[in-house]
């Protein structure tokens, strides 16, 4: 196996268990809470939006810092 890969790899295992884990922790609690189709469509909405938005920001902020502090 080259190294290229294997970090291939570990992103596709990373990727994977961090989409399940997004399912398991957020999408079907928010889906469960409300009891008719259109309001769980409504909340999975909300939570995704939200999830993308923290998403986004923490790789602003994560790619700001290594900008700043390490790069040449």
């Amino acid at each position: 196996m080259s190294h290229e890969f294997v970090t291939f790899l570990i992103y596709v295992i990373g990727g994977g268990a961090a989409l399940v884990a997004v399912t398991a922790f957020v999408i079907v609690p928010v889906a469960r809470i409300y009891p008719t189709w259109w309001e769980r469509t409504a909340g999975v909405v909300l939570a995704l939006v939200i999830l993308v938005g923290f998403a986004g920001l923490g790789a602003y902020l994560g790619l700001g810092f290594v900008d700043r502090f390490l790069s040449d």
